[in-house]
Parts: structure tokens; sequence; C-alpha cells
């Protein structure tokens, strides 16, 4: 089977390891371009996936050189949002086409091949919110057509499903497949605090994600001002470790100063995603304080798994999907809530029983629920399925 892989911005190494493991028998190639998102991975050491590459354009970087030109001043003064340079020619000779989400350009490539061709179209849609991405009448026809023209979908979770039944897709072409991580390699063990610049006696509280607002780290550094101002947590050293990347470290600079809290901050380097779980070991708690904001709400959140693989008790939010990913195996609080996450915060700080026992649970719950084998199996039966 040959299955071209279309990811947008969605390659990086969590979202295509269970494509790399799909075996002999399915041939990957992978289609992406070198965007924004990928600027901040590319420095990283991530290891080889075993796919095949094919590397397409925006046009703001191929094309016509006075409309490439163009281009590119419309999308600095304008906000013009640049476009995929067509391949659906080069799509020619797959069995199955796998792209994401129903507005995008790939999605259009993805059905402009399958109209030519023939080849089936199967779509990822992480999106929560219905009728969701249309700003543009070209998004509201895009997205028209991909719910009639597209062969199957594939949702992460139940809120998606739900999402694609209001949207107008059939029930019967939308199959749930929960994602899944290495918990082999994702597994407890003692992180070594000295390698990353923090000290044995602090409580380390993890953030790991973008900087951008909506992943929620202005609310949890709120709520370290309350725990800072919380008399029961007077003798409590904690220390918030951040991996992060992307626009915002100037807002986030910003408001440590503003709540005197950067003395209790440490950034850590960016790491290969084969290093993470020593990171994740090295934390006494993992917190993902996603908040909502027009047009978006949490729609998985992988941290989440990573971390609970990882035997690390979780704090995070009611943001979209992730009590569904979450279940009763971590502390939830209301999104856009610092007051609460600060409770949901010192009620696992004060109480080592209540960590140990959320620990195990998150374990559990990803052993049973989100494991990666699972996910390649599934993957492979709705490919097989597909193609037949």
């Amino acid at each position: 089977m040959k299955l071209a892989l279309l990811k947008g911005n969605r390659f990086n190494p969590w979202h295509l390891q269970a494509f790399d493991g799909l075996g002999d028998d399915v041939d990957v190639t992978a289609f992406r371009a070198d965007s924004q998102v990928q600027a901040y991975f590319k420095d990283r050491d991530d290891g080889e996936l075993g796919f095949t590459y094919e590397t397409i354009a925006f046009d703001t970087q191929a094309g016509p050189a006075l409309q490439r030109v163009s281009n590119k001043i419309k999308e600095r003064y304008t906000g013009y949002e640049p476009r995929i340079v067509p391949f659906a020619d080069r799509l020619a000779g797959f069995d199955v086409i796998q792209s994401w989400e129903l507005f995008t350009d790939w999605t259009e490539q993805a059905l402009d091949a399958r109209r030519d061709n023939g080849t089936p179209v199967s779509l990822m849609v992480w999106d929560t919110i219905p009728f969701n991405n249309e700003d543009t009448e070209r998004r509201v026809k895009m997205k028209r057509r991909a719910v009639n023209e597209a062969d199957a979908f594939l949702v992460h979770t139940e809120w998606s499903r739900r999402v694609l039944e209001l949207e107008g897709v059939s029930a019967e072409k939308v199959t749930l497949v929960p994602p899944g991580v290495d918990e082999t390699h994702f597994c407890p063990g003692s992180g070594e605090r000295a390698a990353f610049g923090l000290d044995e006696d602090e409580f380390v509280i993890l953030f790991v994600g973008w900087l951008l607002p909506r992943k929620g780290l202005d609310y949890l550094i709120l709520a370290l001002r309350e725990l800072v101002s919380d008399s029961d947590m007077k003798d409590v050293r904690f220390r918030l470790a951040v991996v992060g990347e992307g626009p915002g470290k100037d807002r986030i600079d910003a408001l440590l100063r503003r709540t005197e809290l950067e003395d209790r901050c440490t950034f850590l380097d960016t790491f290969p995603y084969s290093k993470m779980p020593e990171v994740y070991n090295c934390a006494d708690v993992f917190v993902l304080p996603s908040i909502t904001v027009p047009g978006w709400q949490e729609q998985f959140g992988m941290s989440l798994l990573e971390a609970m693989s990882c035997g690390v008790p979780v704090v995070t939010t009611q943001s979209g999907a992730i009590p569904e990913i979450a279940g009763d195996a971590t502390d939830l609080c209301p999104p856009n809530d610092f007051i609460g996450l600060a409770k949901c915060l010192k009620s696992l700080v004060l109480d080592t029983d209540r960590r140990q026992e959320r620990g195990s649970a998150g374990r559990k719950r990803v052993e049973t629920n989100f494991s990666l084998d699972g996910y390649v199996t599934s993957l492979k039966r709705h490919f097989r399925k597909l193609v037949s």
C-alpha cells in the first residue's frame, strides 16, 4: 500500500511516530512545507523517520518572482495567509491519501487528486468547535467540499466526532482512533535534575508547550503567585520549569517580572523528543493550563499523555477535549481560572500520597487506553478498509 501523508504544520515527532510504525507493507511518502511552525523543529535532533519526503512550497516561497514578492509583502503588511502551491498532480499513483482538517489547502489538493485519479482520501480532524474556521467564503466552500467528497474521517476524540456530525458528515464515514504514546519510552524513572539545572530540594512544576496565550502559561504564573501568598505554602521552595517554543517569550518574561516570580522560573532548552521522558521525570507535578479563546479550545493535549505515561501527577483544565483524555486520573479545574488552578496545585503540593495516587492512575490510564501499538494497529485497519 502506498500512502501519501499530508500533515501540514503538524509535522513533528509525536504526530508522525505512529505512521513510522505502520510496517513494511505500507510505503509512506510524507509531503511537507517549510512553515514558521517547522522552523522551531529544524534544529532539534529528533532522529530519522523511515519516510520518503517530498517538499512542497507556499506561494511566498515559489512561483513567478513578481507574484512571490507581492505575496510576501501582503503577508507582512496585510495579514495575507500564504497558500500552498498546487501539487495534486504529484499525488498520482498512491493507493490512499491522508490529509488533515476540513478547511486546509492540503485537503483541497488531496480532493483534487481524488477527482483526477479516484484515489480515496481520509481526513484527520482535530477541531473541537463546530463550524469553526469559516472566516472566509473560500474556507466555507472548502469545508463543504470536504464533507461531501472525502471518503473517510479520522478523529481522536468524541468531541471531534460530534463536530463532524453537526457539520453533516455521515456517521459511518467517521472512525474514532485514540492516539497513543510509546509507554516503553515514556515511563516512570528518576530524573537527573542536575543535568537540567534544577535543584533536588525544590518542588518542580513543569510546563511543556507553545508559549502562545491559548496554552495558558500566563494563568499558571498567576496561580503560582497565589501560592507564594498562601501561608500554608510558606515553607515550600517551588520552581516552574518551562519547556516551550514559539512567539510569546517577551510576554511571559514581562508577566514574571510583574508577579516577581523571575527567580522561581527556569526556561529549559529545547530537547530532542527522545530526551523528553527525562524532562518529565524531573517534575513533581506537570501542568497543562490550556484556556479557551475565540476559535480554539484544547483539541487533545499530547503532553498530558506523555506526563501521565511517566507517572507524573497532572493538573490541567476542562478546556475542550481535555476531560475526555484525562478521565479521572488528573486534577481538573475550569479554564481561564488561576484561582482554581492554584487550589488544585496546592492540594498536590501538600499531599504526597495524593501525588503518588495520581501518578499511578495516569500511568494506568495510558496503558489501558492510549498505547502506541494500539494506535498503529487501528491506523492500519483504517487504511486497509479504505483501500479495499
